[in-house]
Parts: structure tokens; sequence; C-alpha cells
């Protein structure tokens, strides 16, 4: 077990021997605390289709079961176990990756879902600080996210901090991430300052400025950091969200290995009572990389662009979101291209529709198709879908 959990655990152990020699009340409030607590599970049942044209098609069905428990409050703390396992319900054939808990079947189009089972989260927390291993989300997760879509999520030991107290309107968020532990189960050592604040008192605006730096201790050449602002409101059904982050060497790297660039997203759209309607332009330049992010809920479902092509990525898109009565709708299509060449990668057609079945079980069906453009490595086709019912409790 990792030292972050280590250290949360000899925590609570100690506090356990301090209390043991306690006064009776400070026993009693411990193990009110303790067994007060709430518990928490979430099952998720997916089935994912692959049909990559360079490799057969392929299908995984797999459970995600996720339980959690949380104590009660002790003079202002709270410690948090979450236990998942992933198990893999057909019959194996297909690739869930190559490191980590992954089976290594490059013959087959991958699904980044390997069976694993491990402690999700642990952690203690209070007074806004958090301490141990940990989900990290911040904004709608471009930069820092959890990967929520994937079986396995993506945490960090870290300690973290938040506050919305001290200045009306005010967030502030801030972290030093030790470890990332990815959606395959590899983890990796970091020494990463992050600090993120947001300003929600704007008159139909709300600022967010912020600055990531990620030391990648075990590959310090492509160590990275990121500084950058996310204006976001909406003035009548009119709404808007522009961002922007600049890209920097850190620590051991060089701007040879991570140049100095810029990334850009403009989104417009308008709302008519229960549909949405969006445009979107965003813009990677060569070089610009953001690895620590909820990367599928970007540049199509297709998953062609996780990491940022040779020449930079250009993805313009449209999206429409519609409820209409309990189902829930989106339909996209992307327009892909090379920031630096204006090269053709390919176009995207997404599509889901959700609903909940009952108070806590919602089911949903999502399906994406890439065809591929002009340029090496993106002219072949990708098709995608999943069914799925996800339980919380």
């Amino acid at each position: 077990m990792k030292k972050s959990v280590v250290v949360s655990a000899v925590l609570v152990a100690n506090a356990f021997a301090a209390v043991a020699q306690a006064e009776p009340m400070e026993v009693a409030l411990l193990q009110e605390a303790i067994f007060s607590g709430k518990t928490s599970l979430d099952l998720r049942l997916r089935g994912e289709y692959v049909d990559y044209e360079t490799s057969p098609e392929t299908d995984a069905e797999t459970l995600r079961t996720v339980l959690g428990y949380k104590t009660g409050d002790y003079h202002g703390l709270k410690a948090f176990i979450e236990f998942e396992n992933v198990s893999t319900l057909g019959n194996g054939e297909y690739n869930s990756g190559t490191t980590g808990f992954g089976n290594n079947q490059t013959q087959y189009g991958l699904i980044a879902d390997p069976g694993l089972t491990q402690i999700n989260q642990a952690l203690l927390e209070g007074y806004g600080v958090k301490f141990g291993r940990q989900k990290i989300i911040y904004d709608n997760a471009r930069f820092i996210g959890d990967v929520g879509w994937r079986q396995n999520d993506q945490t960090f030991d870290a300690i973290s901090f938040s506050n919305a107290t001290w200045v009306e309107g005010l967030t502030v968020n801030a972290a030093l991430l030790k470890r990332v532990s990815n959606i395959y189960g590899v983890k990796r050592r970091v020494d990463a300052p992050l600090a993120n604040l947001r300003y929600a008192k704007f008159p139909q605006a709300k600022v967010t400025a912020f600055y990531y730096a990620v030391d990648e201790e075990d590959a310090p050449t492509t160590s990275w950091q990121h500084a950058g602002v996310r204006v976001d409101g909406a003035i009548a059904n009119f709404l808007y969200e522009l961002s922007y982050a600049d890209q920097a060497d850190y620590a051991e790297s060089k701007a040879t290995a991570v140049p100095d660039v810029s990334y850009t997203d403009i989104q417009l759209g308008y709302k008519f009572g229960p549909v949405t309607l969006k445009a979107q332009q965003e813009v990677l330049e060569k070089g610009f990389k953001t690895p620590l992010a909820t990367l599928h809920a970007f540049n199509g479902w297709a998953d062609r662009f996780l990491a940022t092509p040779a020449n930079g990525l250009e993805d313009t898109n449209v999206k429409l979101q519609a409820t209409l009565g309990t189902y829930s709708f989106v339909l996209a299509g992307h327009d892909f291209r090379a920031e630096a060449t204006n090269d053709k990668f390919g176009e995207e057609v997404d599509f889901s529709v959700s609903k909940p079945l009952t108070a806590k079980l919602t089911a949903l069906v999502k399906y994406a198709e890439f065809n591929g453009g002009s340029v090496a490595g993106f002219t072949n086709d990708t098709r995608k879908a999943w069914l799925q019912f996800a339980y919380k409790m």
C-alpha cells in the first residue's frame, strides 16, 4: 500500500490510541463518529463495442463496484475509505492496455477498462483540508480530472485545500500532488503544486485563474506548467465560455521537450427552453499536453485525440443538448484539423441518450463514429458504442 494511504492509517490508529487514554466522553464521541458514518455504493455495468478499421471488432462487458464509508464528525475531522473492483464479465477478448493491470491483448482494439481491485480513495478531511488518496477535479476537468468515464478512476496521493468562505463569491482550491494513479492502475511519482481560484460575483460572469505545475519525477524532462484563465457565464439565454492557457517547461524539463505554446477554447451557446445549442472551437498548439485531464470528455468520444497530434489540434464542433421528459439527449459533430498546417484529421459524430429508470438507477446508450481524413495515423475509421446501467446509493 502506498505511502499516503499508510500514513492516513497510522494517523487514524494514533487517534484511537490517544482517545483510548482520554476521558470517557472523548471515547463516546469517537465511537459515535465511527458508527454514525455513511456507506456509499456505486455499481456500473457496461458493455462497450469497438470497431477499429485496423483490428478485429471487439467488445467488453465490465462491472465496476465501488464501496465507500465516511465516518461522522469528530472535532471537525472525518475519515473516508473507498474500495473499488472492476470485473470482466465477458470472454475478455479485448485490449485493456499494455501497462499496469492491462492484459496486453494488442491484437484487439483498446477498451481501457482493465480488471483490478484496489483502494480507490483513503483520506482524512477537516477544516477544508484533505490528506491521502483522493479525486481532484478542477473546473470542467480539461486540465485536472478523475477520468470519470472509465471504470477505474484517476486518483491522486495528495494534500488538498478548498475554501469558499473567506471572500464572498471566491472559491480557493489548492493541492500538492505526490503520486498519480491512472486508469490502468499505474502509479507515478510527481511533485505538483496546483492552484485554482474562482470568483462568481461578477455580473453574468464567473472568472477562474489557475496555475498547475507538474514535476514528473520518473521522467523529469517531461515536466510542465500551465497558467491560464477561464470565463464563463450567461446573459439571459445566451451562454458563453472562454479559456486560455500558456504552457512552459518546468523543473528539469527544457523547451525542446515541453514547448512554450498555448491553448484556447471559445464556446458560444443559446438555450431554447429544454434545448441548448452550442458551437465550440478548441485549439491546442503543437506540443500542448494535458495528461491529468478527463480526456474522454473532449475532442470526441471515439478517443482518437487523447494525446495532441504532432502538428497540434483544432476541434471545431457543434453540440445539441436536449431534455425531453425524463430523457436527456446529446448530439455533436466535430471537424478535426492540424493547428499548424490545417490538414484534416477527420470528422466525428457523437450521440447519447440517458434515462433514469428509478431514483438510483440510470440507463445510457452512447455512440461515436470517427471518419478518418488525410493525415497519416488518422486515415482509419473508428466506431464505438456503449450500453450502460449505473446504480448509486
